[in-house]
C-alpha cells in the first residue's frame, strides 16, 4: 500500500467547513461529547422514537443533528463508506465530540457468525484508502483503543468480539480473499470500520463499533438477510443497547 500520509497540516480545515455552511457562530455549534453514527434512517427513528430528542438547530442547514435529553449524547447519520465517516467525525470532534459509537452493518464471513449476531468490533483489516491518509503506521491492521472498556459493557448481552475486513470496493469482495480471510478468522466484511478508528485515533478520541450482520458468504454463495427475522431481531437487540448502555 503507498504511504499517503503527510504531517504537515491540512489547508482545508473540518471547523472552517462547519462555520461556512452553517452560518454560525463557534460559540453556537458546540457540541456533547458522545454522539451515536448510524447509517440507516431506521435505525435512527428507532433511537428518535424511543426517547426525547431535540433537533440541534445552529447545526441544521449543514448536518441534522439530534440531542438526547437528559444526556450527553447526540445521534445523527452517516452516509455509508469510510470517507464519509471520516468527515462527519472530523467536523463533529471540531466543536467537541470526544466518544464515538458506530452503528453498523457488516456481511459474515466466519463460519461462527450469522444474520442477525452483532459484533463489538476489536479492529479492522485495512483495504480502504481513508486510513492511509489518517496515520503514518503502515501495519495492515488498525485497532479500537476503546474496545476492552466496551468488552466488559457487552457481558449478557450476547453480542460476539472480532477484527472486521473493509473494503471501499463492495463489488470487490472476491471468493479467494473471503476464504484467506475466513482462514485467517476476521469475522466480516464492511465499508467504514478501518476509516473510522483511523481518524478517532488521529483526532485522538474515543471510537467503537458495534456491526448487525446482514448477510453471509457461505459455500461460495452470497446469502442475504436483511427482511428476516433474526436480523431484525439484532436490529432491535442493539438499539435496545444503544438505548441502555451508550447514551449517557
Amino acid at each position: 500500500m503507498k504511504r499517503f500520509f503527510d504531517s504537515s497540516p491540512p489547508l482545508l480545515n473540518p471547523a472552517d467547513m462547519v462555520l461556512t455552511f452553517t452560518g454560525q457562530k463557534a460559540e453556537k455549534l458546540s457540541l456533547p461529547e458522545r454522539v451515536i453514527i448510524t447509517f440507516d434512517t431506521g435505525d435512527l427513528k428507532r433511537i428518535l422514537n424511543q426517547s426525547n430528542t431535540t433537533l440541534i438547530d445552529a447545526w441544521s442547514h449543514f448536518k441534522r443533528l439530534y440531542k438526547i435529553a437528559k444526556s450527553n449524547t447526540i445521534i445523527t447519520k452517516s452516509y455509508f463508506g469510510g470517507p464519509n465517516v471520516a468527515a462527519l467525525i472530523e467536523e463533529l470532534a471540531s466543536f467537541g465530540v470526544k466518544e464515538c459509537v458506530l452503528w453498523g452493518y457488516c456481511g459474515g464471513i466466519d463460519n461462527n457468525v450469522d444474520i442477525g449476531d452483532i459484533i463489538l468490533t476489536k479492529g479492522a483489516l485495512r483495504e480502504d484508502g481513508v486510513s492511509y491518509h489518517y496515520i503514518e503506521d503502515i501495519e495492515s491492521f488498525i485497532y479500537s483503543d476503546w474496545f476492552d472498556v466496551w468488552k466488559n459493557n457487552i457481558k449478557d448481552w450476547g453480542f460476539q468480539e472480532g477484527v472486521i475486513w473493509s473494503c471501499d470496493a463492495i463489488y470487490r469482495e472476491t471468493s479467494n480473499k473471503i476464504e484467506k480471510y475466513r482462514e485467517m478468522g476476521i469475522a466480516g466484511v464492511e465499508m467504514e470500520v478501518a476509516s473510522f478508528y483511523a481518524v478517532c485515533k488521529y483526532r485522538k478520541i474515543k471510537g467503537i463499533a458495534f456491526l448487525i450482520v446482514s448477510d453471509i458468504f457461505r459455500d461460495g454463495r452470497w446469502v442475504h438477510g436483511f427482511f428476516t427475522k433474526p436480523f431484525q431481531e439484532g436490529v432491535k437487540k442493539l438499539s435496545d443497547f444503544m438505548l441502555k448502555k451508550v447514551i449517557c
